[in-house]
Parts: C-alpha cells; sequence; structure tokens
C-alpha cells in the first residue's frame, strides 16, 4: 500500500510540473491516465483489479519518466561516449512498451468481516525481445506463469478492502515468499560495478 500511496504522491508532484510546462506531452498524458483511473475497493477482488490497473498504469508512467531522465541526463551519456567505446559507455534504455500480464483470480477466499485471501495466476505476455533464445523451461514457465497472493483488510464491513500483503510462488520456492519486502538499511559493503 505504500507503494500505491507513492505513486499518488508523484503524481501530484508531477502534475505540479505540468503547470510549468516542464513535463512533455508523453509523461502529462500518462499522469492523466492514472488520474482517471477509479479506485473501487468494495469487494477483495475489485480491489486487486483497481490495484492491477493502477500498477499498470504506473509502468507507463515510468517509462515516460525515464524517457524524460535520459534527456536530462544527455550530457552524462556524452562524456562517457567521448571516454570509452560503445560497449561501456550505454546511453541507457527505457522500455518502448510497458511488460503486458494476463491476470487470472483463481480464488477468493473470505476469512471474516475485515480479512480476505484472493490467490491469481499472472503470466507475463510481452513477447521475448529480438535475439532472445527460449528453452523448454522458459517456454513452460511463461506458459504457466506465477500464483500470486493478495491479503487484503478492513477495519469493518463500512470500510473499503485494503492489500495488506502480496506474496508470489515462484518455481524455484517451497513456499510464499512476500514480494514486498520492508526496507533494511545497507551496510554499502559492495562495489557495485555499474558505478566504477
Amino acid at each position: 500500500m505504500k507503494k500505491l500511496v507513492a505513486v499518488g504522491a508523484i503524481t501530484m508532484a508531477l502534475s505540479g510540473c505540468f503547470d510549468k510546462g516542464a513535463a512533455d506531452d508523453g509523461l502529462a498524458k500518462a499522469i492523466s491516465a492514472v488520474n482517471a483511473i477509479e479506485v473501487e475497493n468494495n469487494s477483495p477482488d475489485i480491489a486487486v483489479k483497481s490495484w492491477w490497473r493502477v500498477k499498470d498504469s504506473s509502468a507507463v508512467v515510468n517509462g515516460e519518466i525515464c524517457k524524460s531522465n535520459l534527456k536530462l541526463a544527455s550530457p552524462y551519456f556524452e562524456k562517457l561516449t567521448q571516454l570509452s567505446t560503445g560497449d561501456l559507455s550505454t546511453k541507457g534504455r527505457c522500455d518502448v512498451k510497458p511488460t503486458a500480464f494476463d491476470r487470472q483470480i483463481t480464488k477468493v477466499d473470505v476469512q471474516s468481516d475485515t480479512r480476505a485471501v484472493v490467490t491469481a495466476q499472472i503470466k507475463n505476455v510481452s513477447p521475448p525481445e529480438e535475439g532472445a533464445i527460449l528453452d523448454d523451461d522458459d517456454k513452460k514457465a511463461k506458459e504457466t506463469g506465477e500464483p500470486f497472493q493478495y491479503v487484503l483488510e478492513r477495519r469493518d464491513t463500512k470500510s473499503g478492502w485494503k492489500i495488506s500483503k502480496i506474496s508470489n510462488f515462484p518455481s524455484y520456492a517451497r513456499d510464499w515468499q512476500e514480494v514486498y519486502k520492508k526496507h533494511e538499511p545497507s551496510t554499502n559493503r559492495y562495489v557495485y560495478d555499474y558505478y566504477q
């Protein structure tokens, strides 16, 4: 839920930029699309579907922010190009199309008046990038997707449902794994190769 609030805060902050003419058309349209989404949470499954709509629209916003950031960072990339060969001086990349998903709710378990669990099977339906080769395991994983579980809570029967936890069950795992883990303070022990 904190991520949803963060997207909302970003949306409000960016909408102020539009008044000053600082953002381009693509970003303005993406933010406008987010603002047009009606958030519905009167039942657990409708709340999850609403969450998916917001997440899909945020992918478009993030793509437009990436393009805007690349334009702003062009002096940086120009300097790197002067100091390295093409293999090292990447100019950055923004996905042309957001990743597409097929999401199917497989079970809604209303456990009490204030708690429910929605289970879904989610597949990445974006085509492989040019040059990518899918082996048999990749094909099977792509066709199968992964199960996800959304725990929803509400204060009372008059309140709307809110997602409190999202977990998935990847093929390599033995149990559900929490998707949005609490941030742990960094020890800063790693020498990140990207910055070198």
